[in-house]
């Protein structure tokens, strides 16, 4: 069975040749024919085709447009008018009716023979370009098979090879005309092709496989919408505009691509292709950019047929570029075949030369005198052949395969490249750059062993370069001499004390010929001193290695000891407020006990001072009474102590200055006994509760306060939580109480609870109220601090709260916001566990705290 490779070989060839024997065979009627003096499509539209020395080229306004009329008679065929001119003399001027769109315009065009003249200059570009692109892309895929290079130039090439050749029956009889239609519409998919694979794939490409198809499927669309809208001459000249636009955008992107493929090349092949195509890449594609661009901004009034003979240079550029690694050894007999050409032919015309000289000198020609200088002459090329035969290679080399260079100075600029650089990258591109130079080679690699005893790995590789094997390496260490080659490497060892740190592997040579004397001292001296610059580098990255571990090492502790440092301050301050809190509780405790014996005394006789004025009031009112029974007279001196005393008025007012009395002992009483519950917890047994039942007690206690105020209850599932119930129960008055009188009316105020962790719960109590000012936040735990009006707090509320926390073992902190509101965050453990010492610094219970 034949394989796939070889069908489609196989019918793609056929088709070739099916297509050029149309073409041939139509176009070659019209050599001595009359025709209209222009070209006509089967569609009636004027193809932007012509010659200079054709009338209608020089008439300007004809290309892409239907002729709708001739001598005043509707064209209904395109073959008609052929016909038509066929049957006049040559010279006969016809009136032709143009249109195109709405514009309609009259002209006169005479009739012409079409000469062989015509024929070559017209069709046989067509011919000749179109064998050469679509001849090439077969030639490319015989040999290279499919990889990615050769399908995009097969491709590129075969869809422009067919488009040129099916244009020679594009004027009748019209056989190809809708295959000339679709090819055209592919030719900017395939000219994308060709730039994204040539002369390397690139990159998006190789990443993205389907953005290949990208550009045919847009061709697809535009093919579809010219086949159904072919033989509609607007929607034809249309597409064919836009095509041709495409065409030339995309011949553009060919040569922008492989300027850039110079300029930045991936390996040394590359850029190689790019300089065997550059000329005729530029010979061949520049017309076709500057007509198809004249074309579709003149509005297809430009001759389209010139561009087909510059393009028969980029097949051959291409051609060479793709095929030329896999022709190596016909490039090796073509320069020996060539040498030894040269070579016979010197000795020719020496010997002929030689011989006359001789005659004329002996004046003897005799067979004896014959045979002697026979002989004397094959003595002679016999002593002088081999150096001839060097110099002449020598000499081809030079002229055309370019492979001699400047010892001297490429060693020279290679020594100042390699003693400017201490980075292993920057050295293997000065040792690729002056290998790639001198000796191009098929490909190069380059592996460095970067400790003693590691394995080599790879610096620098082309794509062709084969994995290192294990042998090479064993005879790059082991072997005596400087290299180990074979016939597909040659491999150079850089060596510093017999120590082996790097191994320049190279490929065959482009040429063709073998790595020579000179070839190995420029390797040789490249290795010693590219072993000196890597050893170099090595020291330098271990260097590296070193200060960077060094580095991090202080980081690392530096970041300890700063951790440190900032323990030892929080804990400097904690234990400096627990001795202010311990003096300060000591300092309100001692006041308490002195402000409560007062108090006692000025309570319990308050109560007798009730008493006595009671009796007093009544004992008034009782002589009032004996007064009123008895003589006027002492009635009314009663009614001048009276007025004289204001007595109404001391007895009224004196109620109410003993109620005010015993309301500023009952408040003294009240700060006395935060005084003492601050200096010291009362003594209580911990049980277990149930936090939500807590906060609802709390809640229904402010029943009152809160009925004008929104109330949001977010609560987690908590545990039973082990601590002092009725201290607790003060913390979250004193917080929820806080809260309200912050929201105002119309306020939110929002209770959340959470699970911490497995021993610790939340409780977070949020309001939307005015915040809290940011120099009062560090103050908001301290004693008799308030923000509240005189006479609204005692400022001891925060105090307790932060006592009672800290005596459970818990945490409590607030972050709040100037004009948006405060969230006091309070944090218990599970079980009850008291710390050693009664407080704790609230500054440090959270990270950015805040105060009521």
């Amino acid at each position: 069975m034949p394989r796939r490779h070889d069908i489609v070989l196989l019918a793609a060839t056929g088709l070739l040749l099916l297509v050029t024997a149309i073409g041939v065979v139509g176009s070659s009627a019209w050599i001595d024919q009359p025709f209209p003096g222009f070209l006509l499509l089967e569609n009636k539209v004027v193809a932007s085709a012509g010659l200079s020395s054709w009338p209608a080229t020089r008439e300007s306004g004809i290309y892409q447009h239907q002729v709708v009329a001739v001598d005043g008679r509707p064209l209904s065929d395109a073959r008609w008018l052929r016909e038509y001119a066929s049957s006049l003399p040559v010279g006969s001027e016809l009136r032709y009716r143009l249109r195109r769109g709405d514009h309609e315009f009259e002209t006169t065009i005479a009739t012409r023979r079409f000469t062989t003249g015509d024929f070559i200059l017209l069709f046989g570009a067509y011919l000749v370009c179109g064998l050469g692109l679509a001849g090439m892309a077969l030639t490319i895929r015989f040999l290279r098979g499919r990889d990615p290079l050769a399908t995009g130039s097969v491709l590129a090439l075969w869809i422009i090879g067919l488009w040129a050749i099916s244009a020679t029956d594009l004027y009748g009889p019209y056989h190809l005309f809708r295959l000339h239609a679709l090819l055209e519409c592919f030719l900017f998919a395939g000219a994308t092709h060709f730039a994204l694979v040539f002369p390397y794939p690139r990159q998006i490409v190789i990443r993205r496989p389907w953005l290949v198809a990208v550009p045919y499927a847009l061709a697809s669309l535009l093919a579809l919408v010219s086949e159904f809208g072919l033989y509609q001459p607007d929607v034809y000249v249309t597409t064919h505009l836009l095509a041709m636009l495409a065409f030339g955008g995309s011949l553009a992107l060919v040569i922008g691509s492989q300027l850039w493929a110079y300029l930045h090349p991936p390996d040394h092949r590359a850029r190689q292709r790019v300089k065997v195509v550059a000329l005729g890449s530029v010979a061949a594609l520049g017309p076709h950019i500057l007509i198809v661009l004249t074309l579709a901004t003149s509005g297809g009034q430009t001759a389209e047929n010139v561009m087909g003979w510059s393009g028969i240079f980029f097949p051959i550029a291409i051609g060479y570029a793709i095929l030329r690694q896999d022709l190596l050894q016909v490039d090796a007999i073509l320069r020996r075949s060539l040498n030894y050409a040269i070579l016979t032919a010197f000795l020719a015309v020496a010997y002929i030369a030689t011989a006359a000289g001789f005659d004329a000198l002996t004046h003897d020609q005799t067979v004896v005198s014959r045979s002697t200088f026979a002989l004397l002459f094959a003595g002679a090329t016999v002593m002088l052949l081999l150096p001839m035969r060097d110099y002449f290679q020598s000499t081809i080399d030079r002229l055309f395969f370019r492979s001699a260079y400047d010892f001297r100075r490429l060693v020279q600029t290679s020594s100042q490249r390699l003693a400017s650089v201490a980075e292993l990258d920057e050295i293997a591109g000065v040792i690729e750059r002056a290998v790639g130079e001198a000796l191009h080679p098929e490909w190069i690699s380059i592996e460095v062993r970067r400790q003693p005893g590691n394995r080599l790995e790879h610096l620098y590789r082309t794509e062709q370069a084969p994995e290192c094997e294990g042998e090479t390496l064993r005879v790059a260490d082991q072997s005596l001499g400087p290299f180990s080659s074979d016939d597909r490497q040659l491999a150079v060892p850089f060596r510093v004390e017999d120590r082996l740190l790097a191994l320049l592997r190279l490929g065959p040579r482009l040429c063709g010929s073998f790595y020579g004397g000179q070839d190995r001292a420029l390797l040789q001296v490249l290795a010693n001193q590219g072993a000196v610059a890597i050893e170099n580098a090595l020291a330098l990255e271990r260097l590296r290695d070193l200060n960077r571990n060094l580095e991090r090492k202080v980081d690392e502790r530096t970041a300890e000891l700063t951790n440190t440092l900032d323990e030892l301050r929080k804990a400097q301050d904690c234990l400096v407020h627990q001795e202010k809190m311990a003096s300060l509780g000591q300092l309100v405790a001692g006041i308490a006990h002195e402000i409560n014996n007062p108090v006692n005394f000025i309570q319990g006789n308050l109560h007798f001072i009730r008493q006595y004025t009671s009796t007093l009031a009544k004992s008034i009112a009782s002589m009032d009474q004996l007064a009123a029974e008895h003589s006027s007279e002492l009635r009314e001196a009663l009614d001048r102590i009276r007025e004289d005393e204001d007595l109404a008025f001391v007895i009224t007012d004196l109620d109410s200055t003993l109620e005010a009395c015993d309301e500023g002992v009952r408040r003294t009483t009240g700060i006395v006994q935060g005084l003492r519950t601050f200096s010291r917890m009362e003594d209580a047994e911990s049980e277990q509760i149930d936090i939500h039942e807590t906060l609802d007690s709390t809640l229904t206690l402010l029943r009152s306060r809160l009925s004008e105020l929104e109330l949001v209850k977010q609560y987690g599932e908590l545990p039973p939580v082990e601590c002092l119930p009725g201290q607790i129960g003060q913390v979250l008055m004193n917080l929820l109480s806080n809260a309200v009188d912050a929201v105002g009316p119309a306020g939110t105020i929002t209770v959340r609870t959470r699970l911490l962790e497995s021993d610790r719960v939340r409780v977070e109590i949020e309001d939307n109220g005015c915040g809290i000012e940011p120099e009062k936040r560090d103050h908001i735990f301290e004693p008799f601090f308030t923000t509240k009006p005189v006479g609204d707090g005692t400022g001891l509320g925060l105090a307790i709260t932060y006592g009672v926390v800290v005596q459970h073992g818990g945490t409590i902190s607030v972050r709040s916001e100037l004009g948006c509101g405060t969230c006091f965050e309070l944090d218990l453990p599970i079980r009850y566990s008291p710390p050693t010492g009664r407080t704790n610094d609230p500054e440090g219970s959270s990270e950015g705290q805040t105060h009521r």
